[in-house]
C-alpha cells in the first residue's frame, strides 16, 4: 500500500482511494473469496467466520457475512445484493436496510479495480447515509489496512 486519500462529503458518502501491492485479479479474488474474505473483512476487533460468508458471484446474487466481535458480543449480520460485476474491474453490491443499527434504506458499495503498474489501485465509495458514515469510513479504512497486508503478503 501506498497511497491512502479517505474522504467523506457532505451527504455522509464515504470514499477511499487506495493503492494495493498487488496485481488487480489478487486483489479482485480477494473481495470475490470466501476464504479471502474471512481473513480482512471488518476493522481490527471483529472477525467475519469463514463459515458465516455466502458469496454468489453473479448479477443478482448475493455477497453476505456475519461480523463477530473477537471477544463475544453483538454480532453484525450484513447482507449486499450484487448488482454490478466486471471481474476483475467492478463490484457494486446494493446493502440490505438494517434498521436495528438506524439504517433504514440501503447503501451502494462501489469498488473499481485499477492497474496501476503491478500495484492495483482501489476506488471504493459507500453510501449515502444519513448519519454516522464516520463509523463506515473508519471501519473500511481498517479492513482496507488487513487487505493490504494479505495481498501484498
Amino acid at each position: 500500500m501506498s497511497d491512502s486519500t479517505p474522504a467523506a462529503s457532505a451527504d455522509q458518502q464515504v470514499l477511499i482511494t487506495r493503492v494495493f501491492d498487488a496485481p488487480r485479479e489478487r486483489v479482485f479474488r480477494a473481495w470475490t473469496d470466501p476464504d479471502e474474505v474471512a481473513r480482512w473483512y471488518g476493522p481490527e476487533h471483529m472477525h467475519a467466520p469463514r463459515e458465516r460468508i455466502h458469496i454468489d458471484l453473479r448479477v443478482g446474487g448475493r455477497w453476505e457475512l456475519t461480523m463477530v466481535p473477537r471477544g463475544g458480543g453483538r454480532e453484525f449480520a450484513i447482507g449486499y445484493e450484487i448488482i454490478e460485476l466486471v471481474e476483475p474491474e467492478l463490484i457494486v453490491l446494493r446493502s440490505d436496510p438494517m434498521p436495528e443499527m438506524g439504517m433504514h434504506e440501503p447503501t451502494v458499495v462501489r469498488v473499481e479495480l485499477h492497474d496501476h503498474g503491478a500495484k492495483t489501485r482501489v476506488t471504493l465509495s459507500d453510501g449515502p447515509y444519513a448519519a454516522g458514515g464516520g463509523h463506515a469510513e473508519a471501519g473500511w479504512n481498517a479492513a482496507c489496512d488487513k487487505l493490504a497486508a494479505l495481498v501484498a503478503g
